[in-house]
């Protein structure tokens, strides 16, 4: 089963790394918040989902005596990790060999926060605390949110939640229906 984890994982890993390439590559993140969410909703929820899914059926159809909840979350929980690692190593690429790209996402994120309302109070107040916090905003994204070390970790903590929950329900509505004893 550890054969067909691994290949699941890397598929639908692959799938979710594919999408976050094309995410932080084209300026898609720029674009209208519906495309904006359908993209991070397909690599963060759906594609995984769907993996998670067909993972707990195929294990449920091939060995139906073996099939317990605990045992599917825990099989989910691995598979949702293994597909979050796939997705921190394209990111890794990125940073490592197009790190334009990650500079782009925070030109653009600065951009929209430097012209947001709580930037703009400040700025009304005073215009040298106003460059001090942008300043510091953009300090944070590139020493704090986008390096690879904080990458690899929301990727990791993201997919290990997400393939509890999304484990949790699957195995539940896949489990094994019992007859009712009166």
């Amino acid at each position: 089963m550890s054969k067909k984890l691994l290949i699941y994982g890397l598929a639908f890993g692959s799938a979710s790394a594919a999408l976050s390439y094309i995410y932080l590559t084209s300026s898609v993140y720029k674009s209208s918040g519906w495309i904006q969410l359908f993209s991070i909703l397909g690599e963060f929820l759906i594609i995984p989902a769907v993996g998670i899914y067909l993972f707990l059926k195929a294990f449920k159809n091939e060995k139906p005596e073996e099939f317990t909840i605990g045992r599917a979350v825990f099989m989910g929980f691995l598979l949702s990790i293994i597909i979050s690692a796939a997705v921190s190593l394209i990111y890794s690429y990125i940073h490592q060999f197009k790190p334009q790209f990650i500079s782009q996402i925070i030109d653009f994120k600065t951009s929209t926060y430097a012209n947001g309302k709580s930037a703009m109070s400040i700025k009304d107040t005073s215009v040298v605390a106003y460059t001090r916090d942008v300043a510091s905003f953009v300090k944070y994204q590139q020493e704090q949110v986008y390096t690879m070390r904080a990458q690899f970790i929301s990727h990791l903590f993201a997919g290990a939640s997400r393939g509890l929950f999304l484990s949790a329900i699957f195995a539940y509505l896949l489990r094994p229906k019992t007859t009712k004893r009166d």
